[in-house]
């Protein structure tokens, strides 16, 4: 079935905002307040990192918000939009200000689509070492 040209204007202008929420998340976790970085996520959100699993904006907070200072280098995207669902990959190197060391991965994001836009439903972030 051919695609309609509205169909693939809001089909790029989806991709575009995806896009602009996975840059945010680097940068505010770098230049803004947490709580704006909080924002790019859903309330009830999932974060898996370190083979735990965080539920909910708070348990997010509590650990993440101890994490050292530096910054978060994020790569190409791979988008894949299912209506207000998108599933995206990114893969990350993140610098320790502190330390110089260095560590990267992958973002393995799940999006959706809200009244304030597209936000992060879950993420797992899987090292490369």
């Amino acid at each position: 079935m051919p695609v309609n040209d509205s169909d693939q204007i809001r089909r790029l202008a989806d991709e575009a905002a995806i896009r602009a929420v996975l840059a945010e998340y680097c940068l505010r976790l770098e230049v803004n307040a947490f709580e704006e970085w909080l924002d790019l996520f859903t309330d009830d959100c999932e974060y898996e990192i370190f083979r735990r699993q965080l539920k909910g904006r708070a348990e997010i907070a509590e650990m993440l918000s101890k994490a050292p200072p530096g910054i978060h280098l994020g790569g190409p995207a791979r988008v894949e939009i299912d209506g207000d669902i998108a599933h995206t990959v990114q893969n990350f190197v993140f610098i320790n200000a502190g330390t110089n060391e260095r560590n990267g991965g992958w973002y393995y994001d799940t999006l959706i689509r809200t009244a304030d836009g597209w936000k992060i439903s879950h993420l797992k972030l899987k090292f490369l070492k």
